[in-house]
């Protein structure tokens, strides 16, 4: 039995319980002493009384005594192997009770049985060795009384019994003196009995105190245990708090950042929004007799030259005119499925041009598409990529990874450009997305700008981490998808030709004069209107005619009339299968990224080309299916 166990016995027993279990060790404790006696003096007695009684009776009673006396010892043993709890302290003590009792009982008949009538030498023997018996057994069976009662009287009153039946005086005296002697003897174990349970009673009382004061001190130790614990954990609770308040005070900085980012850029927006309309169509009309121009004169006349020069010169301001409408509070990218490794491909091919820079590329195995305007995105790669360039004049490397993140069904794909340059300083860094922020001599400011205002439109997220002295790292956040990205279908020519009848409507005057010669040249038949209203009329008269239009071309915004969006509504309620094609160079409403929710086939962003102009007309009216047939 564990230690542990035992002590949680004695816990369990009653206090009568705990003393009886008490004395009853000390009996057995000192029951090996008492058996060695019985043996020894059994044998002494015996060999003194051979000589005066009948030997068979001598050798029966030491028998006898010899195996009481080794049943005492068995039985100790057994009980001290045995360790018993309180269910079998009374089978154990009833068990010692009668081993001691059959030993008194035998030591009584010794009285009778050993007692040589004609020898009173050997009589005051056996009393003598009588005596001693009780008085050696009174302190080894004090601690119980039926155990010392069941031996010393059948010990001491059989044998004086035996003195008084034998009718004198002599012997009525020795009998009284065994009787006094048997008396006293009780008397005096008694006394014992009752020190010994005081003392076993002190005993358990003082260990229940000290059980006690262990236990208050192990509930002592538990509480500050307890205590401490609580402690460390309101401490981690407000570390964590701490931190999370430090994380919170960060992100709204971070958010109060981006949110005067966006203020300024939307004030950019303001002022870009009212003049992009205006300055594309200028463009455009500039563009376009620039290449109507060209057609009037040979190949090899020396103004082909100084117009070319000026048609370059229009997509120069073609590109600054987008990167400034980029802040616009106009309509969504035009998007569609993009390959993103094609995408990033593309880039680091053009940025590596002419560059000392080594451009290493990481693609990860089975990278998403992308719903991007693919010109938009290109732009801010490029962009990146050059601040990149710049910040290692001297040669170096950058590492452009492209990987998956998040998961279906809100698939993103991130894009991470780092160089090994200069990096950038913590009071610069704050800046850099600003409009027309730059520490760059000659720099307009527009670059970050720009791809911050692109990606924020395509609903991802761009950041950037830097160190002084030892590069820089912008990370992009697109939304991705897990559809085949899109392919446009390459044009055959380089110019299209048709001799469909189309209605052309814009409130620029000049315009309108151009797209008629424009596609007149092309040779389709071409009607303009200046608004919307006015295109509605001339279809509705073309209609009844039965001379109808095979594709109408509306601009988006019409100052004090009704515009493309509206016109387009009501030619589909004429002909749900007229072909519809919106233009526009700016516009506050998404019709220019999601046309078809409008009721339009195709979208052409002003300035426009020539050759653009014709491949959306090709794509509209070849598709077609009754002009196929």
């Amino acid at each position: 039995m564990s230690p542990t166990a035992s002590v949680a016995r004695v816990d369990r027993d009653s206090p009568q319980e705990q003393l009886l279990s008490a004395q009853l060790r000390l009996l057995y404790a000192n029951a090996n002493l008492g058996v060695t006696v019985n043996i020894l003096a059994a044998t002494i007695l015996g060999g003194l009384q051979w000589g005066v009684i009948a030997k068979p009776v001598v050798i029966a009673w030491w028998l006898y005594i010899t195996l009481v006396s080794v049943l005492r010892y068995a039985s100790a043993r057994r009980y001290r192997q045995a360790s018993p709890g309180p269910a079998d302290i009374n089978k154990w003590r009833n068990l010692f009770t009668a081993g001691v009792g059959l030993a008194g009982a035998g030591w009584g008949a010794a009285g009778v049985l050993l007692y040589p009538a004609a020898h009173l030498p050997n009589q005051l023997f056996l009393v003598f060795v009588l005596g001693g018996m009780m008085l050696g057994a009174s302190s080894v069976l004090a601690p119980r009384p039926e155990a010392f009662l069941t031996f010393l009287a059948p010990a001491g009153f059989i044998p004086a019994v035996r003195l008084f039946l034998e009718r004198d005086e002599t012997h009525a005296a020795m009998g009284l003196l065994a009787t006094v002697f048997t008396l006293a003897t009780l008397t005096i174990t008694r006394r014992i009995y009752r020190t010994i349970d005081s003392s076993l009673r002190l005993q358990l009382e003082n260990r229940d105190l000290v059980q006690n004061l262990r236990a208050a001190n192990q509930e002592t130790a538990a509480l500050n245990h307890a205590l401490e614990l609580r402690v460390q954990e309101r401490t981690a609770e407000l570390h964590k708090s701490t931190e999370q308040l430090r994380a919170e005070i960060a992100q709204r900085e971070q958010t109060e950042e981006e949110l005067l980012r966006a203020r300024k850029l939307e004030s950019l927006g303001v002022l870009a929004g009212g003049i992009a309309h205006d300055f594309n169509n200028f463009l455009t009309v500039v563009q376009g007799n620039l290449e109507v121009a060209k057609t009037q004169l040979d190949a090899d006349q020396p103004a082909q030259g100084f117009l070319d020069e000026a048609a370059s010169a229009c997509q120069r301001a073609k590109f600054l005119s987008s990167r400034l409408l980029t802040f616009a509070k106009g309509g969504a990218p035009v998007r569609r499925a993009v390959s993103i490794a094609q995408l990033v491909t593309d880039a680091v091919h053009l940025a590596r041009t002419g560059s000392p820079i080594r451009i290493e590329v990481t693609l990860a195995p089975g990278l998403w598409s992308a719903q991007v305007d693919p010109g938009q995105i290109g732009q801010v790669l490029h962009n990146i990529l050059m601040n990149a360039r710049e910040a290692m004049p001297g040669g170096g490397i950058v590492e452009v990874r492209a990987e998956n993140a998040g998961a279906a069904p809100d698939p993103q794909v991130r894009i991470s450009i780092r160089d090994y340059g200069c990096g950038i300083p913590s009071d610069v860094l704050q800046r850099i997305f600003d409009p027309y922020f730059t520490t760059k001599l000659g720099g307009n400011g527009l670059g970050l700008a720009t791809a911050y205002a692109i990606v924020a439109k395509h609903g991802g997220h761009i950041s950037v981490e830097s160190t002084l002295g030892t590069g820089t790292e912008f990370t992009i956040d697109l939304p991705g998808t897990l559809e085949a990205p899109e392919f446009p279908a390459p044009v055959a020519a380089p110019m299209l030709t048709g001799t469909e009848r189309l209605l052309v409507m814009d409130d620029d005057e000049a315009l309108r004069i151009l797209s008629k010669a424009v596609l007149t040249n092309l040779g389709y038949d071409v009607e303009v209107a200046a608004d919307g209203a006015e295109a509605v009329a001339l279809y509705e008269t073309a209609k009844a005619t039965e001379r109808g239009f095979d594709a109408v071309l509306l601009d988006v915004t019409v100052t004090g009339g009704m515009g493309g969006v509206e016109a387009a509504a009501k030619l589909k309620e004429l002909d749900p299968s007229l072909k519809l094609i919106v233009s526009s160079g700016y516009s506050d409403a998404p019709v220019m990224s999601h046309f078809a929710q409008y009721g339009f086939d195709a979208v052409i962003v002003k300035p426009w080309t020539v050759k653009e102009m014709s491949e959306v007309l090709r794509r509209v009216l070849v598709a077609d299916p009754v002009r196929r047939a």
